[in-house]
């Protein structure tokens, strides 16, 4: 994987998260609402092309791993920009997903 590779797979995987945040925010305020959901809906977009040029590069048993990266992320961002609870399942099943990610990434 070459260093613009890994800085897309990056790129994407943040701009999932981004989205579905947006996308969440927009859902549950009524004020601002429509910019919020394009907005989420354009970084979502933005996500699927970009993880389509990988797909094209990349052989997905190598690339869908960093999948797991973006559901870390988003339960993080999630807790932190929209004071979501989190339970201790939700932190053990972080722990199982990076665990996993770990595991696959070693092959």
């Amino acid at each position: 994987m070459s260093l613009l590779q890994l800085a897309l797979v990056v790129i994407a995987q943040a701009a999932q998260v981004a989205g579905q945040l947006l996308l969440k925010s927009g859902m549950t305020r009524a004020r601002g609402r429509t910019a919020r959901v394009a907005a989420g809906t354009t970084m979502l977009l933005f996500w699927f092309l970009a993880w389509l040029r990988l797909l094209q590069e990349l052989d997905i048993s190598y690339l869908y791993p960093f999948e797991g990266i973006s559901l870390v992320l988003l339960v993080l961002a999630a807790r932190v920009f929209l004071q979501e609870r989190l339970h201790a399942r939700t932190w053990i099943g972080v722990a199982l997903i990076t665990s996993g990610m770990i595991l696959v990434g070693m092959n």
